[in-house]
């Protein structure tokens, strides 16, 4: 019988799960009564230990794990959500309406732009030589530069009674000649141009082409 109770002491170091199978008691008992009738019949040549039988593993009843040490069943981890995905980012605020103060300033700034080009200023041209009138023979390109635009902005006292004066008819000017009334755009300012001639000689011509403009009169 003592064979029999260091059978049963053997069975496992580990405690056993509160929940088993049908199967594992039965086991058990086999192993008991193997052991029994081992010992009535006699002893045996040579002791072998009994057989150590492993608790069950895998899947327990109620969704639960076995541990072979008598731990606690682990339950499954539900599956985790999916992070929600990043919002969109917030659209760009409207352009403020244009009030009617820019519209005014734009306008200013157009009409400003166009007296502008409209006025006296200076302006520059490539021509060839030989259609300067001064008698030069050369095949070359030279820079002129000239005034042109209105002075109207630029009108005196003088030029302003003037023009009403002819506008009314109480002013007889002499025959063949009408008084201007208003300042010219000429070239307060002169540079001198060189070019080479047909027999590759440098001519210069001072006093030929505008550096600066002006309303003159």
């Amino acid at each position: 019988m003592e064979l029999g109770l260091r059978g049963s002491s053997a069975l496992s170091p580990c405690l056993v799960p509160r929940r088993q199978p049908a199967l594992w008691p039965t086991l058990a008992a086999l192993a008991l009564l193997s052991s029994v009738s081992e010992a009535s019949l006699g002893p045996a040549p040579r002791e072998s230990p009994a057989p150590v039988l492993a608790p069950p593993t895998g899947h327990l009843p109620g969704g639960r794990t076995a541990s072979p040490c008598g731990g606690r069943a682990r339950r499954p981890q539900p599956p985790q959500p999916a992070p929600p995905p990043p919002a969109p980012p917030p659209p760009p605020p409207p352009a403020p309406p244009r009030g009617g103060r820019a519209a005014r300033a734009e306008a200013r700034g157009s009409r400003a732009q166009a007296a502008g080009s409209r006025g006296c200023r200076l302006r520059s041209q490539l021509v060839p030589v030989r259609a300067l009138g001064l008698g030069h023979s050369s095949d070359e390109l030279v820079r002129f530069r000239f005034c042109s635009g209105s002075c109207r902005r630029a009108r005196s006292p003088h030029d302003l009674s003037l023009a009403s004066l002819l506008g009314a008819g109480a002013l007889r000017p002499p025959p063949g000649s009408r008084p201007v009334s208003q300042p010219c755009c000429r070239p307060t300012r002169y540079e001198a141009v060189s070019f080479m001639d047909v027999n590759s000689t440098w001519r210069t011509v001072d006093r030929l082409s505008a550096t600066a403009c002006g309303c003159l009169g």
